[in-house]
């Protein structure tokens, strides 16, 4: 089964992907908005595709990858694309929720992951065992 692992920003997630690069493969970084105490994002794309994205996760994800689960913060950071630095290169997300293959060019975001058929793709071409 895929190894999850939670971050709280864009520095969190860049010290754990420095422990974790030659531990693991492949990493994936699964972007989203921050939640409430009810466990509810600000942001309705997040909520819309939650479901989904956690069934692929399990059904799909290869059994040796680690998932970075990665809160970017409230609407108001997300919104403030000059100091993001997610929204700056190597990254360069435009919208959440996002996931994107570490060290690779895949990546879907927005409504992309709500569909189960993408997600099913995206796994299989990231998965080494298929490269």
């Amino acid at each position: 089964m895929p190894e999850f692992v939670s971050a709280r920003g864009f520095s969190e997630m860049e010290k754990l992907l420095k422990q974790y690069e030659n531990q693991r493969d492949p990493i994936y970084i699964y972007l989203f908005g921050e939640k409430d105490k009810q466990g509810r994002s600000w942001c309705p794309d997040c909520v819309e595709a939650e479901e989904t994205i956690q069934t692929a996760f399990r059904t799909n994800a290869p059994e040796e990858s680690l998932i970075l689960v990665v809160d970017v913060g409230n609407r108001e950071s997300w919104m403030n694309v000059k100091d993001n630095n997610f929204r700056k290169p190597p990254y360069k997300v435009d919208g959440i929720p996002a996931l994107l293959h570490w060290k690779g060019v895949e990546r879907l975001d927005g409504d992309q992951l709500t569909k189960k058929t993408l997600l099913e793709l995206f796994f299989e071409e990231t998965d080494p065992k298929n490269n």
